[in-house]
């Protein structure tokens, strides 16, 4: 006992002598995170926009503020002490002089550090107003501006049957000798600046024709996109005859058209108003500039798209980006629509692909659009048949709430492969208040309850088969479609689609739908009294409440005998 008793007093010292030597070791000292950021000084961006990226590392959260307007922060938050980043981009800067601003990091209240930004101005570039000059069959002479602060010179002097002389600063004639042949002659000139930092080129084009109305554009500048709000341009063109200008549409105004001046080939520059666009949608028009009188020989079109939204945010297959473009797109629509507002000044871009959901979706109230390959920079270039594919899984596909604004459409979307048939709850889509699906396909759908509750809705020239439900396919309360085509679909219940409260059908084709685990045919069930116009239905079109002009019976064959 005494040995023990020895022992475990030698032990009691040990520790007591361990825990003092720890104690006096300043090692062991909790001590407080200095506040630190890790960010470069300074940076220069050139005159156009462009989206700059800076990396940033922080002992506490940061967050950042620009000083001006011009500097746009997209990423302006981080975590601390991990690899981060500022991402921001800068107006063009449309003054010939740079400008100066910064972005202030800030960790709470511990620290501010500035990056102070430089953008150059157009000064630093050699810029010209066009990039082609026209020419008729007879040749002459004519000058072009040359916006730059540079010292700059033409490679050469002639070329191909034209002379290039500086004028001055920032002039540059062209002289064309006359075109005896029948074709087109074409040339190149390069400005170059003394220290070959910066260069413009320009083409040369001299038409076997009298009469000429040309813009002086590249075929791909002659498409322009305009932001929603109000716009002004100047078109610069090239002719030898009187002109009008003729805009598609009434949002679209001329504001200036010079007279000719003589007949010989001269440049006018025609101003235009773009006004603003309060419908919400990506709109297209033209401005036609063609030789006045009936007799038109000459003439030439000038192609403009304005948005509807402000912002675009852009999805495409293995995204990891901010969403902010197609480059740095995200790679999902979960991710797109976290970074949406509910009523926000923007839409979603969504590129062809498949994304596998692995939740419910929440729709907010923004327009969602596929069909993009994932390089358009309109609206207009997107090709319905490349449409995304969403997969669902073993829970409801998406859910969308009351929007108290205008309709917010889904457009141009496939929904798929979502099996959730042990759920009674509304439906696998559960959509309210002025929401709508065009042009998009819902195919191999099951739902323990219904596939989709519509209430005050809109679908449009969309598809719904392959579902399977143990109640009801759609049910539509105060929900209008127009060209919808619902067809091999089976209902465990007595109902499949069950349409009522003010719904109306255009349009539209209900076939091969059957309940009671496919025993039957039963393509509606209506709840009041629901118009039906131009429909074609499988037994259906004689179910009470359904009024019906202009409608066909059609067979399981899916043939009508009329």
């Amino acid at each position: 006992m005494k040995i023990y008793n020895s022992i475990y007093r030698t032990f009691l010292i040990i520790m007591v002598f361990v825990f003092t030597i720890s104690a006096c070791d300043d090692s062991f000292d909790t001590r407080k995170t200095e506040p630190k950021i890790d960010v470069q000084e300074s940076v220069v961006s050139s005159p156009q926009t462009m989206r700059q990226v800076i990396s940033l590392t922080s002992s506490y959260p940061w967050f950042a503020k620009a000083s001006d307007e011009w500097i746009k922060l997209t990423r302006y938050r981080g975590q601390a002490l991990k690899p981060d980043s500022i991402i921001f981009t800068c107006d063009e800067n449309q003054s010939m002089d740079d400008r100066q601003g910064f972005i202030e990091v800030r960790l709470m209240d511990q620290l501010n550090q500035r990056i102070e930004v430089t953008q150059k101005g157009r000064g630093s570039l050699i810029t010209l107003p066009q990039s082609l000059v026209y020419f008729n069959r007879q040749g002459g002479e004519v000058i072009i501006d040359v916006v730059t602060n540079q010292d700059w010179e033409t490679e050469v002097s002639s070329k191909d049957g034209f002379t290039f002389t500086k004028v001055g600063k920032n002039q540059l004639k062209i002289v064309a000798s006359k075109n005896s042949t029948n074709n087109d002659k074409t040339t190149e000139i390069k400005l170059i600046d003394k220290n070959k930092t910066t260069n413009a080129l320009l083409s040369i084009i001299q038409k076997p024709m009298d009469k000429i109305i040309f813009i002086p554009l590249e075929n791909d500048k002659k498409d322009l996109v305009f932001t929603k709000g109000e716009s002004s341009i100047e078109i610069p063109v090239t002719l030898n005859v009187d002109y009008e200008v003729a805009p598609s549409a009434s949002w679209i105004k001329t504001t200036s058209a010079p007279k000719l001046n003589g007949t010989i080939v001269q440049n006018v520059t025609i101003g235009v108003d773009i006004s603003v666009n309060k419908s919400g949608m990506e709109r297209d028009g033209y401005i036609v500039i063609k030789e006045k009188g009936s007799g038109v020989e000459a003439s030439d079109t000038l192609f403009v798209s304005q948005r509807g939204k402000s912002q675009i945010i852009y999805v495409k297959p293995g995204g990891t980006g901010d969403g902010t473009s197609w480059v740095y797109a995200f790679g999902s629509i979960h991710n797109a629509m976290n970074a949406s507002s509910v009523n926000g000044d923007l839409e979603i871009w969504v590129a062809s692909g498949d994304y596998q959901f692995a939740s419910t979706l929440t729709w907010k109230h923004v327009n969602v659009y596929g069909g993009f390959s994932g390089t358009e920079t309109k609206f207009k270039e997107r090709d319905l048949k490349n449409k995304p594919v969403f997969l669902g899984g073993k829970f409801n596909f998406m859910n969308a709430y009351d929007n108290n604004g205008d309709i917010t459409w889904m457009d141009g979307i496939v929904f798929a492969n979502c099996d959730n048939y042990e759920n009674k709850g509304v439906g696998c889509f559960e959509i309210y208040k002025n929401h709508g699906f065009r042009n998009c396909e819902f195919r191999n759908i099951r739902h323990g309850n219904a596939i989709a509750y519509l209430k005050d809705c809109v679908i449009e020239n969309s598809v719904f088969t392959g579902l399977e439900t143990q109640r009801y396919l759609l049910r539509a309360d105060n929900t209008n479609f127009y060209n919808v085509t619902v067809a091999n679909c089976v209902a465990l219940d007595w109902n499949s689609n069950y349409i009522y409260g003010g719904s109306k059908l255009y349009n539209s084709i209900f076939w091969n739908v059957k309940i009671r685990g496919g025993e039957r045919f039963r393509a509606l069930t209506i709840g009041g009294n629901v118009p039906a116009i131009n429909c074609a239905i499988q037994t259906g079109i004689t179910e009470t409440g359904l009024i019906c002009t202009d409608c066909i019976e059609l067979g399981a064959d899916n043939n009508t005998a009329n």
